[in-house]
């Protein structure tokens, strides 16, 4: 009887030395903010596109949070002719804002057939340029986006050619070491001779395969460059 109240004491003395401090509270994380701005066919001026720090998460058709990557298996070719397979980190860790009108655009560490700058709403994704033979003024265009129908056909470009891209929405399901997808989407662009991409892509999530192929220098036939498969991801 001693000596299980002794007990009793003993871990009552133990819990009340307990300090407060050291008890940690889980910090509640910021909500998702969804975005809804249209940016297509914008200019803005080079001064007005700003370094930006943005803590906060962004979701819609590309869920965006410098916490969040993605990684893809990559298999290298030299025009067509296999050469390696590595791995590859995407991330978007570097963020932009245009003052006119306070969207946050976020910057990308490597392509996997997506913009290097973009902004992407609940529906579209938007990409950054330079305007070709005018510094000083970049351009927001619509790159990729849901649309009604099955299937969509537009003019489009890389950065220095023109291209024909199309969209089409899919009923079957594309398997990855990082799970299975259905419903994807299939976007392409295509400049004849020079280069064609090709992205498949899962709303909510982002690429889960991304095919480039281009023309050597001097040559009109396009041939097997990248092909980028979705291994793993973290979304917050």
């Amino acid at each position: 009887m001693k000596k299980t109240i002794i007990l009793l004491v003993s871990g009552i003395l133990l819990l009340a030395s307990c300090k407060k401090d050291s008890i940690q509270i889980p910090v509640a994380k910021e909500p998702c903010l969804i975005q809804t701005g249209n940016p297509s066919g914008r200019t803005y001026t080079a001064d007005s596109v700003q370094p930006f720090t943005c803590t906060g998460s962004h979701c819609g058709i590309l869920p965006l949070n410098t916490r969040n990557y993605w990684v893809y298996e990559d298999s290298v070719f030299n025009n067509g002719v296999f050469q390696k397979v590595q791995y590859d980190t995407l991330r978007f860790t570097s963020t932009l804002k245009t003052l006119s009108d306070g969207l946050v655009w976020w910057e990308s560490n490597i392509a996997v057939g997506l913009p290097e700058k973009l902004y992407a709403n609940d529906s579209t994704l938007f990409k950054m340029e330079n305007r070709m033979f005018a510094s000083g003024f970049i351009d927001a265009k619509k790159e990729y986006g849901l649309f009604t129908g099955d299937s969509l056909r537009y003019l489009s470009g890389f950065e220095d050619a023109a291209a024909i891209a199309r969209s089409l929405k899919t009923n079957s399901v594309m398997t990855t070491p990082a799970g299975d997808f259905s419903g994807y989407l299939y976007f392409e662009k295509n400049a004849r001779n020079y280069r064609k991409d090709q992205v498949f892509f899962q709303p909510g999530i982002g690429v889960i395969r991304y095919v480039r192929e281009m023309a050597a220098m001097g040559s009109p036939l396009i041939k097997l460059q990248q092909v980028s498969t979705l291994v793993s991801y973290h979304l917050e």
